[in-house]
């Protein structure tokens, strides 16, 4: 919002107020006459530097050093910024009014500025025989309310500072792409001041009101990584160890110059982190050896004892370097920030941090229904086959990366390493041990329930290390001859044991569970298709009557363990954009859609559904997103897996259809389904012959839907009546993986990339292909899958707007780990 001068090495915050609008030493007293509207101008003011012998700058006002700054001046943008002005003494019902400040007549050889009201009335004045006092307050539309009625002003600062460009320059303060110093443009409207000036009767009618910073800032300059050639930079946060609110809603009376933040203090929502995204046009901040990156933070303007306050860098992958902040205060307290002030921070190079650790940064009471999380759709189906065939192969593999380095030899680099905190595995049982199934097959070398546990538990709870992590692993059944419920029994036999030696880890997960409460542990949840319960000592989560079905053009609902419901998106099977013609008896619906399955061609014709399932589920994605803001304590999972069907019967599925009808046989002495010689196979239902409405399922059973395949026992309750046999219309066992993963992954990153400011919101559980890699080779192709873009958007996400909060009942702060001082990362 405010004009931003960049010299050598660093960025001027140029904060210099214009003077009045009239020099009023040069021009005749002018009387203002009562219900006349008052003319404004405005008076110098800037933020005070905490410390300026204490800490290095990156730009100074003009006639002072990197070394010596003390003051960082304002400077209006013109036509653009705009205040609001309220004088108690003013004319009945004139006392309040919004204005734009505009520059003054450049003959004049000012620089000041002066105020243009934005309606048809201004201020007026009152009774002039007597002092006026006016009140104002920048920026106008930070105003939540107040500056109407009385001099108090209720105004936000957000938790998501959503930044401006990304500018780069050279040591000569050149701005050139290929400079080593980069900003995020601060957003200058949250540089809220406040604005006051008196008039006395019998001076000039001009009003000069001077105008002061209220919010404090805190300017940051992040050094360049030591040990690798560059680190792709998400975002950067400041918090508070101890939770103490640095951002939100407060109140300000100008008259009496006294803040109340009790309106944030008691929203019961997490407003101790405050985050600048640095991701610009999609990208984050690549950030370079012996490069910089400067961001700035308004925060709000209150004490905080010297210690507490910590700032973190996340970077691309999820690994999060924090620096707490020394220092002492000059506005009579014994913290860092102060109303008014600047408080310069020059952080150590990047570097010296491997575990991936960013749920460190997520406030011990903010409530788990509110966080954002990572996941992997299919976590141990990564061996991606490289000789699939495109055009008509079945690639069953959803990842790249092993999920945890169970079995791994070659990679060296994980799920859980690059920020992913949800993994989705199918067991099956090997001689009644549950064990993992992914593409299609037991993994081999064979990984047991137990294995995966033991690993995420040492993962989540490192040994001599504070716990900051927690994980969410789904458990699949998988149908290999044994039933649900024989399934669950053996499954809930070994969480039984394995709990029994591993206490404390596994947990439960309801709408008060709190980030504090599941540091360090690991929450299952079972996915059951039926309505079985587990039984058992292991605490564990279960979803029942879970769809499994890849075909699901809908948000669907089904119960959760802890009473809620979930709400999943899950649509799996794809049109094909890049299959657009081709051998029958496939369809194909031309450019942009291409090839697609047989049962979009059914509830095309029946129901009017498109045949881009591709933007379907993107519209169901955004239709969850919408749920999920509305706050409803549900579990939500947006599952953006799936795969684009090929030019295979398996992928895109058909329909096998057979007629019966039931006659009577030897006199009615017994009946039978007799075929009536109608059947077929079809892959376009629009090739379907038959009336489907008369396969309806009655009472009386007087036919079914060609959708059941289990006849029921000829009798006479059924002589005459139809029945239409069917099969193949539910396949959709796979397809190109890779395509799928480029096209929607890169839908995704668009999607929650435009969630900025007021849009933020929780996002769920969000289920991917190929998590933790840009790009996978297969076929002799490169696809660019988005797996580290997408999560980096996801765990940034946590940290753009205030978390709700509950009460946390088990652990303590994870941050006592963050306590050393010096030259290196906490």
């Amino acid at each position: 919002m405010k004009y931003l001068k960049y010299i050598t090495n660093g960025a001027l915050f140029a904060l210099l107020l214009a003077g009045c609008s009239d020099d009023l030493d040069n021009k005749p007293v002018v009387l203002p006459v009562s219900g006349d509207e008052i003319e404004f101008g405005a008076a110098p003011g800037g933020f005070t530097d905490v410390n300026p012998e204490s800490r290095t700058i990156y730009d100074v006002p003009a006639g002072s050093t990197f070394d010596n700054y003390q003051l960082l001046n304002i400077k209006w943008q013109y036509g653009i910024d705009q205040v609001r002005v309220y004088c108690p003494e003013g004319a009945e019902g004139f006392r309040t009014a919004d204005y734009t400040v505009e520059a003054t007549d450049a003959s004049s050889g000012s620089s000041t500025g002066f105020l243009v009201k934005n309606g048809e009335t201004g201020v007026r004045w009152g009774d002039t025989g007597k002092p006026h006092n006016f009140y104002a307050f920048y920026s106008l539309g930070k105003i939540d309310e107040g500056l109407q009625t009385g001099t108090t002003v209720t105004a936000t600062i957000p938790t998501g500072q959503e930044g401006g460009k990304l500018l780069t320059y050279n040591n000569d303060g050149n701005e050139d792409p290929n400079g080593t110093f980069k900003i995020i443009t601060p957003d200058m409207s949250f540089c809220m001041m406040a604005g006051k000036g008196t008039w006395t009767p019998g001076t000039d009618k001009n009003v000069a009101l001077t105008f002061t910073p209220i919010v404090t800032v805190l300017d940051v300059l992040i050094n360049g990584p030591e040990d690798v050639g560059f680190m792709n930079i998400v975002s950067v946060s400041v918090r508070s160890k101890s939770g103490k609110n640095i951002v939100g809603t407060f109140s300000y009376d100008l008259a009496n110059e006294s803040y109340n933040f009790d309106a944030t203090d008691q929203s019961h929502t997490a407003a101790s982190i405050a985050t600048v995204q640095t991701i610009i046009d999609n990208n984050p901040v690549r950030l370079e050896q012996n490069q910089q990156l400067n961001v700035k933070f308004f925060l709000l303007p209150r004490d905080i004892s010297e210690g507490d306050l910590v700032v973190s860098v996340l970077t691309e992958g999820g690994v999060v370097y924090s620096k707490t902040i020394s220092g002492t205060s000059t506005s009579g307290g014994d913290g860092v920030l102060g109303a008014g002030l600047i408080t310069r921070i020059k952080t150590p190079k990047l570097g010296g941090q491997e575990a991936n650790n960013w749920m460190s940064q997520i406030p011990n009471n903010a409530l788990f229904t509110q966080l954002s999380l990572p996941g992997s759709k299919n976590s141990f189906a990564y061996r991606v086959d490289a000789g699939y065939d495109p055009q008509t192969g079945l690639s069953k593999f959803y990842q790249s990366l092993p999920p945890l380095g169970i079995n791994a030899t070659v990679e060296t680099t994980t799920q859980f390493d690059e920020g992913i905190r949800v993994f989705d595995v199918h067991l099956n049982l090997s001689n009644g041990t549950p064990v993992v199934y992914a593409g299609g097959a037991n993994v081999s070398p064979q990984i047991t329930l137990a294995a995966v546990l033991n690993t995420l538990r040492d993962k989540v709870n490192p040994d001599n290390e504070t716990a900051s992590e927690c994980a969410v692993v789904f458990l699949n059944y998988v149908n290999d001859g044994y039933t649900v419920s024989e399934w669950l029994s053996r499954v809930m036999t070994a969480l039984n044991s394995w709990n029994s030696s591993n206490s404390g880890i596994l947990t439960t997960l309801d709408e008060n569970t709190t980030m504090g409460d599941v540091r360090g542990n690991v929450a299952v949840i079972i996915n059951l298709q039926t309505s079985d319960r587990p039984e058992g000592s292991a605490p564990v989560n279960y979803i029942n009557n879970f769809s499994t079905s890849v075909q699901n053009t809908s948000i669907v609902s089904a119960p959760y363990s802890s009473g809620a419901t979930v709400r999943i998106q899950n649509l799996q099977q794809c049109n094909n954009p890049e299959i657009t013609s081709g051998e029958t008896p496939y369809v194909y619906k031309g450019e942009g859609i291409g090839l697609v399955p047989y049962f979009i061609t059914r509830e095309n014709k029946l129901y009017g559904a498109s045949f881009n399932l591709i933007e379907t589920k993107r519209n169901l994605m955004k239709e969850l997103n919408r749920e999920i803001a509305q706050g409803r304590q549900h579990l939500y999972i947006n599952d953006l897996s799936g795969f684009c069907v090929t030019k295979n019967a398996s992928s895109t599925g058909y329909l096998e259809y057979t007629e019966y009808e039931c006659n009577k046989k030897l006199f009615g002495a017994w009946y039978e389904w007799d075929e009536t010689g109608k059947s077929g196979t079809i892959y376009d239902y629009n090739n379907f012959s038959l009336n489907e409405s008369v396969y309806t399922n009655t009472e009386t059973g007087a036919g079914t839907s060609w959708t059941v395949e289990s006849r029921p026992d000829p009798s006479y309750d059924y002589e005459g009546k139809l029945w239409l046999q069917g099969a193949g219309y539910d396949l959709g066992n796979g397809g190109n993986t890779c395509l799928f993963a480029e096209l929607f992954n890169g839908e995704a990153v668009t999607e929650y990339s435009s969630l900025v400011g007021g849009l933020r919101q929780p996002l769920g559980i969000v289920l991917m292909n190929f998590a933790g890699v840009a790009t996978v080779e297969a076929s002799n192709r490169s696809y660019a899958v988005q797996g580290i873009r997408l999560p980096g958007l996801i765990m940034m996400n946590n940290f753009m707007f205030p978390l709700k909060t509950g009460t946390t009942t088990t652990r303590t702060s994870s941050d006592t780990s963050y306590s050393k001082e010096g030259n290196v990362w906490d």
